[in-house]
């Protein structure tokens, strides 16, 4: 069943006026059923199975696909002067117009609505950043005071959603460009620069994503290198300890043998000599390694878990 919506007062309204709309929401099935131009079929062609927004100019407006960062869902649109066909099988349009709806969101005309519609998908993307970026940060902290293991689930699942969302940030730029800068009387003047704005706001946030992308490696270095560091005081312990039981496997082998006549063997002290002489080479081999600070294993690289801005 088809959906509309019109504009009324400069702003976005549920339903027809008139026998009027503006916006017009289609199944897939009920868009193909329209006579639609060569173009127009080969863009929803591609619904099922586009990775990433785009749009194609059409002799009547232009068409296009937006797929969401998880790229679970997606939608089309058919943009003409006088409408916005939008198909969508889920949704997605559906709840993000009855928000532009609640906004009284300004719209001059159909790419104005278009725009108020991807405006609304980008609401809680700025919030969506700065959780993302909480998360490294706990991850960092963690790493850094060594307590306990950062949850690598979650590092890379943030992983995974960034690149949805590079990917989601420059379809959806190209896209509000190329309406934005078209002048073929597609877009209204004040729409325009709407889409401009729009255009805009998806470039701080790709530079946001950006930073946080930098940061992530960063992350994922440290974490790799605090990894090494375990490797490498395992090592080193076992080489202390292979070092300190060496000389104590040569005392015992040598009296192993036992030859006749050797020393210590027939004086009722001799046992406890060789316990003695055990005792100081690991004491004084322990003194050794203890001066050189060999043993001084699983030191923090930084002291309180502070991290550097």
């Amino acid at each position: 069943m088809a959906r509309a919506w019109h504009i009324a007062n400069g702003h976005l309204a549920t339903g027809e006026k008139d026998g009027g709309y503006v916006v017009i929401l289609l199944r897939l099935e009920e868009a193909r059923a329209r006579n639609l131009s060569h173009t127009q079929r080969e863009v929803l062609g591609q619904l099922e199975h586009a990775t990433m927004p785009f749009l194609e100019r059409t002799s009547t407006g232009a068409a296009g696909l937006v797929v969401t960062p998880s790229g679970r869902r997606r939608f089309g649109f058919i943009l003409t002067i006088g409408e916005l066909v939008l198909i969508d099988d889920e949704d997605v349009c559906v709840t993000a117009l009855g928000r532009a709806v609640e906004d009284r969101a300004p719209v001059e005309g159909p790419a104005g609505a278009l725009c108020a519609l991807l405006r609304e998908l980008l609401r809680d993307h700025p919030a969506r950043l700065s959780r993302m970026r909480e998360d490294f940060e706990l991850m960092e902290q963690q790493i850094l005071e060594g307590r306990e293991r950062p949850d690598r689930r979650k590092m890379m699942a943030d992983s995974r959603r960034m690149l949805g969302l590079d990917t989601f940030y420059q379809g959806m730029s190209d896209l509000a460009a190329d309406l934005a800068e078209g002048d073929s009387g597609l877009v209204a003047p004040v729409d325009r620069s709407r889409l401009r704005s729009l255009a805009r706001l998806l470039g701080r946030l790709a530079t946001r994503l950006e930073s946080l992308q930098d940061y992530s490696l960063q992350v994922h270095s440290l974490y790799q290198e605090s990894i090494d560091v375990r490797q490498n005081n395992v090592m080193q312990w076992l080489t202390v300890v292979t070092t300190i039981v060496m000389p104590l496997t040569f005392v015992t082998g040598w009296y192993g043998m036992n030859f006749p006549h050797m020393a210590l063997f027939d004086v009722p002290w001799g046992y406890a000599a060789v316990i003695v002489v055990c005792v100081v080479i690991v004491a004084v081999e322990v003194a050794f390694f203890w001066h050189h600070g060999w043993l001084s294993f699983g030191e923090r690289r930084r002291k309180g878990g502070e991290r550097r801005d």
